[in-house]
């Protein structure tokens, strides 16, 4: 193995892959990236996993010698990362991969390669192509409900549902869910690479239908490689997992087995009082009264009326606090809910629009949230669970 190739781009690449590799070790052949090179192609091809999901990236190189290997993917990061911005030289001799940047010289012990778990095909004959951007979004608008709580699996994903009319993610953890439906997604068919008159992805899924949980490992990954440059997403749907092709990079993910739950049970649409309120006004109001609120459930009230918009809290231990806002239009009749700020906090950073919509009815039932007007073809949805009296 031998090769040069400019710090900036291999940089580039595994300051990403790094999020794959596993904080806890079941295996010390996960720490490591497994490396190959190609001269005919000149590509160098740089794969992560935690068995979980499996990351290559492959880019150009000035490939002199063709070549795998295994190194630790911390030291090379840190390596790399310590480097000018000039050329790196990295050449193979025996277990040592020497590494080399102006007059800097480092010797990386090299690991088993063979032991490196087996990398899936890439086959993109079934895959079907969609819009990066739309992904993105939607990924963007649901990944901040997910639960982080490893006891209810089924709830550390986004829920993905494909139909040849409409596609839709949601994400829940119990107490608060973010939901966005996009109608008649511009999907290609597999094989397919047909476009109408304007340009546009014009082939349906034909009468397939799909739900699957995606592990918000995998969703992050691909929001950190998003660029607004590269326009395609080609995804392969199995029963026991996906593959995401986009840009250089090829991602395997495992699905997580579970039925999701039937959140939309807790929508109440029609609930009688409405709110329009300006959303930064909003939240600078909870940010200051919420430095008060009590540690353990975070808890910040809203009572409203015509006239009147108050949030407050209390905290025994410490004080109280309240904000007046007046800059509002209300609809219904007196209403109040207790609430968690940092929920409510982190829908608004999700709403588009510079007024937010919340209804509200008893202090029992939800609070959903909405723009103040859909974004066009999309249904986006925010529901934040009320905390008991």
């Amino acid at each position: 193995m031998k090769l040069a190739i400019e710090k900036k781009d291999l940089i580039n690449h595994i300051m990403h892959l790094a999020s794959i590799i596993p904080g806890k070790i079941t295996s010390p052949i996960l720490t490591n990236y497994l490396i190959q090179v190609d001269a005919d192609s000149g590509l160098m091809q740089i794969t992560a996993s935690d068995l979980e999901i499996t990351v290559i990236a492959q880019f150009p190189a000035l490939v002199q010698e063709s070549g795998v290997t295994a190194v630790s993917a911390r030291h090379l990061n840190e390596i790399i990362n310590s480097m000018p911005d000039q050329m790196v030289y990295i050449n193979k001799v025996d277990d040592n991969l020497k590494i080399q940047c102006n007059k800097i010289d480092f010797n990386l012990l090299c690991a088993d390669h063979t032991l490196f778990p087996i990398i899936p095909s890439r086959d993109l004959s079934n895959a079907y192509l969609t819009s990066a951007e739309e992904f993105h979004r939607m990924i963007a608008k649901t990944a901040f409900a997910v639960s982080n709580d490893t006891n209810r699996a089924v709830l550390t994903g986004i829920c993905w549902q494909i139909t040849p009319d409409w596609h839709l993610m949601a994400a829940t953890d119990g107490r608060k869910v973010a939901e966005i439906k996009v109608p008649h997604s511009p999907w290609l068919n597999r094989n397919a690479h047909a476009v109408d008159n304007d340009g546009e992805l014009s082939v349906s899924l034909g009468n397939d239908s799909v739900e699957k949980i995606l592990p918000v490992k995998t969703v992050n990954f691909l929001q950190k490689v998003y660029d607004s440059d590269v326009k395609e997403l080609k995804i392969v749907i199995e029963n026991n997992g996906f593959m995401f092709a986009y840009a250089d990079y090829t991602v395997f993910s495992h699905i997580i087995e579970h039925k999701y739950p039937d959140y939309q049970k807790a929508f109440i649409h029609d609930l009688p009082n409405s709110v329009l309120i300006d959303k930064e006004a909003l939240k600078t109001a909870i940010k200051r009264v919420s430095l008060m609120s009590p540690a353990d459930n975070m808890r910040i009230r809203f009572d409203i009326d015509a006239d009147r918009f108050e949030i407050s809290t209390f905290n025994r231990e410490e004080g109280e606090a309240k904000q007046v806002l007046e800059s509002f239009s209300y609809d219904g009749t007196s209403a109040n809910i207790s609430i968690n700020h940092r929920f409510v906090l982190s829908i608004l950073d999700a709403v588009d629009t510079d007024k937010v919509k919340l209804k509200l009815g008893s202090a029992k039932e939800p609070l959903m949230i909405y723009n103040e007007q859909q974004p066009e073809s999309q249904e986006i949805t925010f529901l934040l669970m009320p905390l008991r009296s």
